[in-house]
């Protein structure tokens, strides 16, 4: 989620700011790659100046200014006249003011489309592989104010949105220390500028200025999701790697009344699901989970494949022969997942009996062996022929389409959105929220 280096000492933290940003005014400065179309308009709104990276002069600007590139140089335009950078351009911020704004005319939203949106701080245009990169540099206390409200409804409860401010501001700083900038996207933390500011996000971001989650009195990459689905989740049952405060919690408070992330399913044809095992002349007759956590999240799977060719089946594991983590699950099998919650059924199950004379209900039975009045066969792909006394009745002897249902939205590691809303409403306030969550922490202000 920036590209600055942090120097904590004596627990305090202090910023080394690159010398190709001129943000000094920025007490915490955090960067941020937005995504602006291939040309992008850029209308300034206060005190800046336009300097271009390579010769380090200053341009004379009047709005707007148009921004493209050609031949790997950036190209700035204004009132028809270009100016053309092999280093790019830094449009600065002058002096801070909680007035100022930038306008870029058309940023890439989640939908496909673009749109204008307002900015605070500064901005880097350097040359891209094919189009300017877009660097927004800013205060922390700035950037949360556009994170917020994009990650939790502002109509909710004061205490959760100062839940959400300080988890956001920790896990900024955390993953400032591993990656040079913050993407604009859930990749990072949603960041929608000031567009996507409200009054009551904002005010939550004001009355825990300088607070973090802290383990051992380090900020904490404080990961959050949308529902728990009723339990969180350890680190290591998601993604692999053991975090001392990322363990799993009960959380009754997820099952908020309001809260629509239960009893979620989705479908995908098995055409789909075979194709994701990269078979040739194979497909899959059947999908089970063979291994869950006490929290119920899905730790291995099994396929079985039949070959209409030869009869043949065989067995697949589903991990971590194809998906790298538990939570690659969500998105494998061609449809997406809320969560790793799940349970998983073919819409072929027949019930039949075995030679023992026992009944069993089975997922696919192509590939059986039929006893028939003429002897017996094996049975095939496609619909199965069961004559009655009064009828015949057709069987799929293989599902059409896997259904998955589950529980929750998100990798279900640290707090819950819908959980922190409710504790909220039940009185805890923000820290006592956090502690909940985020085990053996501490909620401090760090100068």
């Amino acid at each position: 989620m920036k590209s600055i280096r942090w120097i904590v000492v004596a627990f305090s933290m202090f910023l080394f700011i690159p010398t190709s940003v001129h943000a000094a005014s920025y007490p915490t400065p955090v960067k941020v790659k937005l995504l602006p179309t291939a040309t992008f308009l850029a209308t300034v709104n206060g005190n800046y100046q336009l300097i271009d990276l390579k010769t380090k002069q200053a341009i004379p600007f009047t709005n707007p200014v148009a921004f493209s590139q050609t031949n790997g140089a950036v190209v700035a335009t204004i009132n028809g006249v270009s100016y053309t950078s092999t280093s790019g351009f830094l449009l600065d911020e002058v002096t801070r003011n909680d007035q100022h704004d930038v306008t870029i005319g058309s940023i890439q939203q989640a939908n496909g489309k673009s749109a204008p949106v307002k900015y605070r701080g500064s901005f880097e245009i350097t040359p891209g592989q094919t189009a300017p990169n877009l660097f927004n540099t800013l205060d922390m206390e700035d950037y949360l104010k556009g994170v917020v409200p994009g990650e939790m409804p502002s109509s909710w409860h004061k205490e959760a949105l100062k839940a959400q401010a300080v988890a956001a501001r920790s896990y900024a700083y955390a993953q400032l220390k591993k990656s040079s900038f913050l993407q604009m996207t859930v990749a990072s933390q949603v960041y929608g500028g000031k567009s996507k500011e409200q009054a009551t996000s904002t005010a939550a971001v004001n009355e825990t200025a300088g607070v973090y989650a802290t383990y051992q009195n380090e900020p904490i990459a404080a990961y959050f999701h949308s529902s728990s689905g009723g339990n969180t989740e350890n680190s290591e049952n998601v993604w692999g790697g053991a975090v001392p405060y990322i363990r799993s919690v009960s959380d009754p408070y997820d099952r908020h009344a309001s809260n629509p992330h239960y009893g979620w399913n989705g479908k995908v044809a098995t055409t789909v699901v075979s194709s994701k095992f990269k078979l040739t002349n194979e497909q899959v007759v059947s999908l089970r989970v063979t291994q869950k956590t006490s929290a119920g999240s899905v730790q291995q799977m099994e396929a079985t494949v039949y070959n209409p060719a030869t009869g043949q089946k065989r067995t697949l594991q589903v991990r971590p022969s194809f998906v790298s983590s538990p939570d690659a699950f969500r998105s494998f099998f061609g449809v997406s997942l809320k969560s790793i919650a799940f349970d998983v059924k073919g819409n072929a199950n027949v019930k039949v009996k075995l030679a023992d004379g026992s009944e069993q209900t089975v997922d696919h039975i192509v590939g059986y062996t039929l006893q028939t009045n003429s002897g017996q066969t094996i049975i095939s792909n496609g619909n199965a022929s069961i004559r009655t006394e009064n009828e015949t009745i057709y069987y799929p002897t293989a599902p059409t389409e896997f259904t998955f249902t589950g529980d929750g939205w998100g990798h279900r590691l640290g707090m819950s959105q819908w959980g922190a809303r409710s504790m909220a409403e039940k009185g805890f306030t923000y820290d006592q929220i956090l502690k909940y969550y985020y085990k053996g922490i501490e909620v401090k202000k760090i100068k």
